[in-house]
């Protein structure tokens, strides 16, 4: 089922109506903070790898760098979104000086860049990648390493269920990495499958347009759960201690933490990874080549 952000998917699951979520990893954090109240859920497996966050700009526009947009507009859906501390650290760290002009998603953003009213556009992957779709030519600024790096959404459970029925959550994320080599091999069918399940998702239009629309658009978040460290096996749903700790000093950079000193070790468990892994990657490979609509 969907909820309609984070704010509304964790009551729900501290209620226990819901088992897994994938929330993003900023309200948990802070809940460890200091005088907060801790929320009893744990990220239980790394699911988008990477930032989901982006900057971009027209083709054609002057600006190079982050660091060109000092003294720029940026839009950004809303002064809540997620992203928006995690991009004020990021200006802070590079000494940029820019507004944040709140536009929205979909159309409402997309006019406001193409018209010019603002500079870029930091919004979530899959969006800027709509936009492309939508004929509009755009690039992407580079960030710094460490923000490109810290991940966005994960599985969530609440620690009463990773006591109880670790065998659940251990079956859960070994079907999340399965899925995910599966659609790495074939991403047709992973998109045709979606929208199988969920047919009121299809876009009108020429059949061949609209599934390579839909496969650009499902890459842009899906390339972000394939970064792993190179020349290394895959180790499927596995948190880097480092990442949380650099997550944490954006969130303080950003405003939303107070101090550095957050028990980060009880917001994640790295306990079913080795249980995520065991399987037969060949053979879902070969599953999905095979795969026929």
């Amino acid at each position: 089922m969907g909820f309609k952000g984070t704010g509304t998917l964790i009551p729900q699951m501290l209620a226990k109506r819901v088992d897994i979520g994938y929330p993003n990893p900023d309200t948990l954090i802070i809940s460890r903070a200091p005088g907060k109240d801790k929320l009893p859920l744990k990220f239980f497996y790394n699911a988008t790898r990477a930032s989901g966050w982006e900057f971009a700009v027209l083709a054609d526009s002057p600006l190079k760098s982050l660091k060109d947009l000092d003294g720029r507009k940026v839009g950004v859906g809303a002064m809540t979104f997620g992203n928006v501390p995690i991009t004020k650290a990021e200006f802070k760290e590079l000494g940029i000086d820019a507004s944040m002009v709140p536009v929205g998603i979909g159309s409402a953003a997309f006019l406001a860049l193409q018209n010019k009213q603002i500079d870029a556009l930091n919004l979530f992957d899959s969006q800027h990648a709509t936009l492309e779709t939508q004929g509009t030519a755009i690039r992407r600024l580079p960030q710094l390493p460490r923000y490109e790096a810290l991940f966005s959404n994960g599985m969530v459970a609440h620690e009463d269920m990773i006591r109880d029925k670790p065998e659940v959550l251990a079956g859960f994320g070994r079907a999340m990495a399965k899925a995910t080599v599966f659609c790495e091999t074939n991403r047709e069918a992973c998109v045709r499958l979606f929208w199988k399940e969920y047919p009121n998702t299809k876009p009108a239009g020429d059949d061949a347009k609209v599934l390579a629309d839909s496969v650009k658009v499902f890459s842009a978040r899906f390339n972000k759960m394939l970064v792993f460290p190179e020349g290394k096996p895959r180790q499927w749903g596995q948190y880097n201690p480092d990442t949380w700790r650099d997550f944490a000093a954006a969130l303080h950079e950003g405003g939303q933490l107070e101090t550095l000193d957050v028990d980060l070790d009880s917001v994640y468990t790295n306990a079913f990874v080795d249980k995520f892994s065991d399987f037969d990657t060949a053979a879902v490979q070969a599953q999905a080549k095979a795969f026929k609509d």
